[in-house]
């Protein structure tokens, strides 16, 4: 009873460190999230590539619903990290464009990874290409710059890259 007793009060210490470890752990942190939709026109350009979240207009040959619009290769859809603290995820905006396109609400706030069905470049003498695989990686489809005017001009992509586009090159 005594051993007992004895073996009992040398363990409490370390059974209170123990439990205030615990208590008092260190959580890593979270980091932050903020969402883009727009790569292009908010740093002043007027001319931008766009991919949208609907199939080209019957009618119109123009792209529909929300968009993502860009003047810069994308290697991940999904989105990244300026700082290693904030996650930038990358999504569908409606409103952004003029010229009739990119003004449906249908895909408003939706990932861009994975979810677009056509694209239009407007863009002046260059290319961007979809690629199904991030990191420029995978079948793909391109479309050149058109210097102007979003309307009209949009193509839906291939049926293997609609719904699975991961990222897109401009060059």
């Amino acid at each position: 009873m005594i051993r007992t007793l004895r073996n009992l009060m040398r363990s409490a210490p370390a059974a209170a460190l123990l439990i205030a470890a615990s208590i008092f752990q260190a959580h890593p942190a979270q980091a932050a999230t903020s969402y883009e939709s727009d790569g292009c026109t908010s740093s002043g350009n007027t001319y931008c590539f766009a991919i949208y979240f609907n199939s080209v207009g019957s009618t119109t040959n123009s792209g529909q619903g929300a968009c993502y619009i860009a003047n810069r290769s994308i290697p991940d859809h999904y989105g990244y990290s300026p700082n290693g603290a904030t996650l930038v995820r990358l999504v569908f905006h409606y409103g952004m464009l003029p010229g009739g396109t990119c003004t449906t609400d249908s895909g408003d706030g939706d990932p861009l990874k994975n979810n677009a069905a056509s694209m239009a470049n407007a863009e002046c003498g260059v290319y961007d290409r979809v690629y199904f695989n991030s990191g420029y990686q995978g079948i793909s489809q391109a479309v050149y710059g058109t210097c102007g005017g979003y309307g009209g001009l949009a193509v839906n992509l291939v049926p293997d890259l609609k719904n699975e586009n991961a990222s897109h090159k401009r060059y």
